[in-house]
């Protein structure tokens, strides 16, 4: 701390940034001389906080080339990166600059975060770790420890999808329900709460948002039917809830009871398990809520089941829903409807968001009313009979599971079109690019009790047929289909998209790849040696631009039961690999 004393004011004030760092000390001046700035008492106070991620480099993180700060780096979640320095000329010169393994093999789902150069990652097993960019170091890791019982309550492995940063704090949702802040340069825990029950079937998977000064998470678990989706809102420095809303009804009285016949609502599921977007200007949080339970068994909830499957925009201050836009109501195929909102200012002047959903279709959605504007599917889709007013769909009946029947070639399969990996948009080609999934599946009911902590399903027969994938991309003001990029794999990780006119991704047999934003063609890829379910990112370090990915495969819904052959010929692991060029 400087303090300077003085026996009057004298001339007029100066600035006060510049005299406090051209004064050394308060000793360098006689008790007597005429202070500077003419003010009696002059105070600065300093602490050192590294790595410091304030509100306005959240804000404005979408426009930060060298860091990458929120889950879809800006709140837009268009996952673009003004870099050039890789780019299409030199694309094929990329190469591994370091490996970090994580020490486990259950699925990694996970993203890195990068702040001025240190880098921020997950892995399964809720471990985080803080790791010098420049050299792969651990600087600190931290290990939450989970219950030995929690296996049988989770949907896809011990995963988790990232951390948010904020201030001096790095914040991770836990399987077993709680929300953790940990000092941003130590990792030693600050604080820790609990928001649910595993033993119900609640768990948290996804990385928090922070937006308006709080930390805000949504749960998974729907599958078990038990618990209500959730969206939590923290304070970030003790984590104090502030506001919790819920993506279904809570109790009969509730406005959106109606649409759960037979009181369904009770055991509805709608979890809200992916991160959400946010819109400072209007101060709109954009979240999705989940697939309803019974999963596939429509006929016992009749009714559209809101909030299921559907976007819902929120007020971040109160978390009181303004709107809502539902993809599938009354669900029958587990096609959820979390998947990312993109938000985005489309040729036509529209202010929209961009969903590509698991239902096999990628939507526009004018995200002032929620009111759509115009739907083309992504993949094979024969679910869809016919679409009414507002994009909204009329099922196939020969595509709806009933009890007694195997109804088969059901496309697409309940990974979706489009699983939760991100998509991203280019504002240089105005185009979105999608990883897609191609296949179907076959279903038969059966009759099935709720039990708490129990799988709610009411599924006898669940087989799906072969799979395959790859990109597409779409021209994001009219949805024509511009090109694709098909693949013998089905597109199992998120995806960038950067100023240097390259797209990256991966793949489940272990290919990093980066194709042309243009064309789609392939322009370099390589081998990280076992499949990759978690999303790149590209940052600076010490001023070169690099490109992370998190590799390991697993997670998700059926395609991880096919592994049986695939392990035949490949292996499982987990980490984190950071590309550049060469010296």
């Amino acid at each position: 701390m400087m303090r300077i004393s003085a026996r009057r004011s004298s001339a007029a004030t100066r600035m006060l940034l510049s005299a406090v760092l051209a004064i050394p000390s308060a000793t360098a001046f006689a008790q007597d001389a005429e202070p500077p700035l003419g003010i009696d008492t002059l105070e600065a106070t300093f602490k050192w906080r590294p790595n410091y991620v304030s509100d306005d480099m959240l804000k404005n993180a979408d426009k930060d080339a060298n860091n990458w700060l929120n889950y879809g780096k800006g709140y837009d979640q268009k996952r673009y990166s003004q870099l050039t320095q890789i780019n299409r000329d030199n694309i094929k010169k990329l190469v591994p600059l370091w490996n970090l393994s994580f020490g486990v093999n259950d699925a990694q789902d996970s993203q890195v975060l990068s702040v001025n150069g240190t880098l921020y990652v997950t892995s399964s097993q809720n471990k985080v770790f803080a790791v010098e960019g420049s050299t792969g170091r651990i600087l600190w890791k931290y290990e939450h420890p989970l219950p030995a019982d929690i296996g049988p309550f989770l949907c896809c492995e011990a995963i988790n999808r990232g951390v948010a940063v904020y201030k001096d704090k790095v914040y991770m949702a836990t399987l077993d329900t709680q929300v953790v802040a940990l000092n941003a340069w130590s990792g030693k825990e600050v604080w820790k709460v609990k928001l649910g029950d595993y033993t119900s079937g609640d768990i948290y998977t996804s990385a928090p948002l922070v937006a308006d000064g709080k930390v805000i998470v949504g749960n998974s678990g729907g599958d078990l039917g038990g618990n209500a989706g959730r969206i939590s809102a923290l304070d970030p420095e003790t984590g104090k809830k502030i506001w919790e809303q819920f993506t279904r009804p809570t109790s009969p009285d509730h406005p959106q009871a109606k649409t759960w016949g037979n009181n369904s609502w009770e055991n509805g599921g709608a979890s809200a398990w992916l991160t959400g977007s946010y819109e400072p200007s209007t101060k709109t949080l954009f979240w999705g809520g989940g697939n309803p339970a019974p999963d596939f068994d429509r006929h016992s909830r009749p009714g559209d089941n809101l909030y299921s499957d559907s976007t819902i925009a929120m007020d971040v201050e109160t978390g009181e829903i303004k709107y809502h836009f539902q993809y599938t109501p009354n669900d029958a195929w587990d096609y959820s409807g979390n998947n990312e909102a993109i938000l985005l200012d489309d040729e036509q002047g529209r202010k929209v968001w961009l969903h590509g959903d698991r239902n096999g279709h990628l939507y526009s959605i004018d995200r002032t009313n929620g009111k759509c504007n115009w739907v083309v599917p992504i993949a094979r889709v024969n679910w869809v009979k016919e679409w009414q007013e507002n994009c909204r769909p009329i099922a196939d009946p020969a595509k709806v599971p009933v009890k007694g029947k195997l109804v088969t070639d059901i496309a697409p399969v309940l990974d979706g079109g489009k699983e939760w990996h991100p998509a991203t948009y280019s504002p240089k080609t105005k185009m979105i690019y999608i990883p897609f999934i191609d296949s179907s599946m076959n279903i038969e009911l059966k009759d099935q009790k709720f039990e708490r902590g129990k799988w709610f399903l009411r599924s006898k027969v669940l087989s799906v047929n072969p799979y395959t994938g790859g990109l597409k991309a779409f021209n994001a003001t009219t949805g024509e289909l511009v090109w694709t990029k098909p693949q013998s794999f089905p597109a199992t990780s998120g995806l960038v998209s950067t100023a240097g006119g390259l797209v990256f991704s991966g793949d489940a047999e272990g290919y990093f790849s980066a194709v042309a934003d243009d064309t789609g063609e392939e322009l370099w890829r390589f081998n990280v040696g076992t499949g990759i379910h978690g999303n790149p990112t590209t940052f600076t370090v010490n001023g070169k631009q690099v490109v992370a990915i998190v590799y390991g495969p697993g997670g998700g819904s059926l395609w991880p039961l096919a592994y049986a052959e695939f392990m035949k010929t490949h292996n499982r692991g987990g980490g984190v690999m950071l590309f550049g060029l060469p010296n």
